[in-house]
């Protein structure tokens, strides 16, 4: 039976908060471990690309409609917790691959688990807080991502650093090197959040008029169809935004090994904590923004905050190969993630606002599905074809980051720009009783 916890908001909130940030810990782990990596297993640079991308968004893409029409029909809690229990086991399992193939293998179904995290927490949280509270809530979630992506630096720096020397310690069945034992390490506890987020109360789904029925396809094409150009528009500014954040975090711990001859710890206790600061302050700073406009009557606030957002933010990812040191190269590069997190601030309560709370899981979904294709499917691996295909010089893997990022950024702002002329809030978005909420002395 659900502890009493369990049905406050916030409380709520907070454990899908946790699980989001062990999400991307287990899925940008590979970041600091490319270098050895590359040299256990021989891997090239495509190779490594394919691993933190194009794979892990192909299967992402396959499993997210379909688990997002399982959320939308199904017991959310339950189906969090299956795809928290799935990833940690399957990431645990990345530990004992001994080849590419094995490798790609498991990261597969790493993807596979986690597909079904995001439609389930944003479904949860649309229904759990008023839309004019929504932006602070996801914000809130998706800091998640951020906060995971700097602890997996962090984490795996202080492995490595443990256990580098430590050689009896690898004395494991099936475990020969460092890198493996990162692996197990971040992939257990997953066992126990998923427990907890099992023990989570299912809310009512919420609905502006009458109570939420299932839809069916014909409903869902027809609703696309009519917003075609909202949704088009907003889902390719957060994937061309995407290029950009999984190309950072995927291949910036390399720019400073092979650049600035960093070594790997030095670089997971540098550059985690600096991810965590410049993205969560970025992303507080855009949802809180992004509510306030929202209040004062501004509909198209988010799209216009994506667009700004993005164009700023690519001046900075441009900068990056004339950094003349270290410390202006981590200056540029967080001030490039606080920008483009103000994007991830309000991309996705910007299409809950405008989604019928029916048919969230799906659109989330979608959304997951078109992000990660596009985001995580040709960032990386694209920066690892520049880098090995056109500019054929390793050391030089900064240009390859800069070209491919700034042309993700400068692209997701044109979309931004579209969305913001053509967005317009949905009437069965949680808008009556924000709006009745507001109008309560005291509040």
């Amino acid at each position: 039976m659900p502890s009493p916890k369990s049905m406050v908001p916030s409380y709520t909130l907070g454990v899908l908060t946790i699980a989001y940030i062990l999400s991307y810990l287990d899925r940008q782990i590979l970041g600091l471990l490319v270098e050895p990596l590359r040299q256990d297993l021989h891997l090239t640079d495509l190779q490594i690309g394919l691993l933190q991308g194009f794979t892990f968004a192909i299967v992402l893409a396959a499993s997210g409609l379909p688990l997002g029409r399982w959320v939308d029909t199904g017991n959310r809690v339950r189906i969090a917790a299956i795809g928290i229990a799935f990833w940690s086991i399957m990431t645990a399992a990345c530990g004992f691959a001994g080849s590419f193939e094995a490798l790609l293998l498991c990261r597969a179904g790493v993807a596979l688990g986690e597909a079904a995290l995001a439609p389930a927490a944003y479904s949860l949280i649309s229904d759990l807080f008023p839309m004019r509270r929504r932006g602070f809530a996801i914000g809130v979630f998706s800091s998640g991502a951020y906060i995971g992506a700097g602890l997996s630096l962090v984490l795996s720096a202080t492995v490595l650093h443990q256990f580098l020397r430590a050689e009896s310690l690898l004395q494991i069945p099936g475990i020969q090197h460092v890198w493996q034992i990162v692996f197990v390490v971040v992939g257990i506890p997953g066992i126990a959040v998923a427990l907890w987020v099992a023990s989570l109360r299912e809310p009512q789904r919420q609905s502006g008029s009458a109570p939420s029925t299932i839809p069916g396809a014909p409903e869902i094409r027809a609703y696309y169809a009519d917003n075609r150009v909202q949704f088009a528009s907003l889902y390719l500014c957060l994937a061309f935004a995407a290029i950009e954040a999984y190309s950072y975090s995927a291949w910036v711990p390399s720019v400073l090994i092979r650049t600035f001859q960093m070594p790997p710890t030095d670089v997971g206790f540098v550059l985690g904590p600096l991810f965590i600061a410049s993205s969560v302050s970025g992303l507080i700073f855009g949802a809180t923004l992004g509510d306030s406009l929202v209040r004062r009557g501004i509909a198209a606030a988010r799209p216009m905050l994506m667009c700004s957002g993005a164009l700023a933010a690519s001046l900075f990812t441009a900068a990056l190969p004339f950094a003349p040191s270290l410390n202006a190269a981590l200056t540029l590069i967080s001030i490039a993630t606080f920008l483009s997190t103000i994007i991830v601030a309000n991309g996705p309560p910007a299409l809950q606002d405008i989604t019928p709370a029916r048919m969230r899981g799906v659109t989330s979904a979608i959304g997951v599905m078109i992000v990660t294709l596009i985001g995580m499917g040709l960032g990386p691996t694209l920066v690892g074809f520049v880098s090995q295909t056109i500019i054929g010089d390793p050391k030089a893997i900064g240009i390859a980051v800069s070209i491919v990022s700034t042309i993700g950024l400068v692209s997701s702002s044109a979309v931004g720009l579209v969305a913001s002329f053509h967005y317009r809030l949905g009437s069965d978005n949680g808008a009556p009783s924000a709006i009745k909420e507001q109008a309560v002395p005291g509040q």
